[in-house]
């Protein structure tokens, strides 16, 4: 009977050892969603090796390498077919770590892969999300999902937007405040919106909001940017982030909808230039940081600029819109704690228009430059303007058309240039032997440096003129309307009396004289300079955004050596 017991029975399964093998290969990947590689039998190089995939501990499947692959036939290992690309059925779990190790029979291959739990939002744990997501078909599933995904983005940003306002250390700090604790400042924050990022090699309403953008953050701001209308570019971000300003884009925020209502109530101060901006996110600033103060920088009235082009050009339609702005105008003014503007011809008929209205002129940061000394071989007048701004555009027509030719009479050899951004193809059909089309150029100081004297022939506009600062910064002097002498001097003083025409025929006279006779450019920049240094230095700036916004509180002494529980300094 114990001899029957030790022998099998009939048609009982039995195990084969595998022959004896000498494997050679590579184990190439071995993540989440597969193993690849090539693995070949020395001993028995055409036989296919089959392959066992222990996952965890256990064997979970069985596979031929018996792909071809070119790489190995070149690199002389038979026909190639020794290559293997295991899928599994499902990713596996990011948040589990796995052990991955294969045999063939009793011979190990390769060494061991362990795959550790997945900590962050990696590849693997994305492409497990993915690969969920894209399993649910059923719309009310789909719907859930969509639900659950919104409700933690939200979260998610709420979190980022409360990390970039301190709001933790704001609630920190006011809970030690009451129990008259000292703690560390933490620097306020002011949120701008503008439709795109600002270039100050593009028009002077950038150089303005940069300007201001940098006068703040000396105050000891932290200072956040984000566009409405154009969306902030990887190189927005960077040009910014070498001023150490924020930009704010997605998948943070998709607009200043998003960043107000993110960033919320940390935010000290928003900071809304333009009409179009503050007519759309006055409200919401009040609604997500009732707090902050709220400031909107005009740019220029769009109001004034209208009803002087409807008079120029006999267009009564533009009087009606103009009418239309000027209510605009007065509400954004009425609703905001702050209205900046450049001109104090502006902020007159802001003051007479809106009484309650706190108006405040603040200019931009101008820096006094040398002049490059250069040799021009025939008189060059030079007009500077960012041409998607009507009154630049009409400027140059009217420069071209009608001043340029009474010029040429009184000068024969002038040569007349024409430079700035998104410059129409009106404006090149103006091109002629002496008129030379710039159009846009990166640095405008070299081009300047070949100017014996700049020309600024607006015949309608409002706000202060960049073109006219920009030409005394380098040393130029400049022949102007009375509108582009707007806000900056006083149009009945001789000195600029003598740069200053309304007609053709004046400015083309005047023009003239001041290319004939050097010695007026040379009193008109010594005055000039003066102007910008008393009223356009950075530190004026500064100071006067001081008085505008909430204070920032300076570092305190440390706890060993603070006595006294008075609140803490403010500048």
């Amino acid at each position: 009977m114990d001899v029957l017991l030790d022998r099998p029975l009939s048609g009982s399964p039995f195990r084969l050892a595998p022959l004896p093998a000498t494997l050679r290969g590579s184990l190439d990947i071995a993540d989440r969603r597969h193993v690849a590689g090539w693995v070949q039998d020395a001993a028995n190089p055409d036989r296919t090796v089959w392959l066992t995939l222990w996952l965890d501990g256990k064997p979970v499947s069985r596979f031929p390498a018996n792909q071809f692959r070119r790489d190995l036939r070149e690199a002389g290992f038979g026909t190639g077919r020794h290559g293997f690309d295991h899928i599994f059925p499902a990713p596996l779990d990011p948040l589990q770590g796995h052990d991955i190790y294969l045999t063939h029979g009793d011979t190990p291959f390769g060494n061991p892969v362990t795959l550790a739990r997945a900590g962050t939002l990696d590849t693997a744990m994305r492409n497990y999300l993915s690969t969920l997501l894209q399993g649910i078909d059923t719309l009310p599933e789909r719907e859930k999902a969509l639900s659950f995904l919104m409700h933690e983005a939200k979260s998610l940003k709420d979190r980022t937007g409360a990390l970039l306002t301190d709001c933790d250390a704001r609630a920190r700090k006011a809970q030690a405040r009451r129990q008259q604790i000292p703690t560390a400042p933490i620097p306020p924050t002011i949120l701008f919106v503008d439709d795109q990022a600002p270039d100050i090699t593009r028009d002077a309403g950038s150089v303005a909001i940069v300007s201001h953008m940098s006068a703040i953050q000396a105050l000891g701001y932290r200072v956040f940017f984000v566009a409405s209308r154009r969306p902030s570019s990887e190189d927005d971000r960077r040009k910014l982030a070498t001023l150490e300003i924020e930009c704010l884009t997605e998948p943070f925020c998709s607009g200043p909808e998003d960043a107000l209502r993110h960033l919320g109530d940390g935010l000290e101060a928003i900071y809304l230039h333009r009409l179009n901006n503050a007519e759309c996110y006055s409200a919401l600033a009040r609604a997500f940081a009732p707090t902050a103060t709220l400031i909107w920088s005009i740019a220029d009235l769009a109001s004034m600029r209208l009803h002087r082009q409807a008079t120029i050009e006999h267009r009564p339609e533009l009087d009606r819109m103009a009418t239309n702005l000027e209510v605009r105008e007065s509400m954004c003014a009425w609703l905001a704690d702050v209205t900046i503007t450049h001109s104090s011809v502006e902020a007159e008929w802001i003051s007479r228009t809106i009484p309650t209205a706190r108006a405040a002129i603040i200019p931009w940061a101008v820096p006094v430059l040398s002049r490059r000394k250069t040799t021009i071989d025939r008189p060059t007048i030079t007009f500077v303007g960012h041409f998607a701004h009507a009154p630049n555009l009409d400027a140059a027509k009217w420069l071209v058309l009608d001043i340029l030719p009474r010029l040429r009479k009184l000068c024969p050899d002038i040569r007349c240039r024409l430079i700035g951004s998104a410059m129409p193809h009106a404006i090149h059909q103006l091109a002629a032997d002496d008129v030379e089309i710039l159009g846009f150029v990166p640095d405008l100081h070299p081009a300047l440096a070949q100017t014996t004297l700049c020309i600024a022939p607006l015949r309608y506009g409002a706000g202060l003129k960049g073109k006219v600062l920009e030409s005394w910064s380098v040393g130029i002097p400049i022949v102007m309307t009375p509108i582009a002498a707007e806000g900056l001097v006083d149009s009945e003083d001789p000195l600029w009396e003598m740069a200053i025409a309304s007609t053709a025929e004046d400015f083309a006279r005047k023009t003239a004289l001041f290319l004939e006779k050097p010695s007026l450019g040379r009193k008109q920049i010594t005055e000039a300079r003066r102007i910008l240094r008393e009223r356009f230095s950075a530190a004026l700036i500064q100071e006067t955004f001081r008085t505008l916004l909430p204070p920032v509180e300076i570092s305190l002494p440390s706890p060993e050596t603070f006595t006294d529980p008075a609140e803490p300094s403010l500048n």
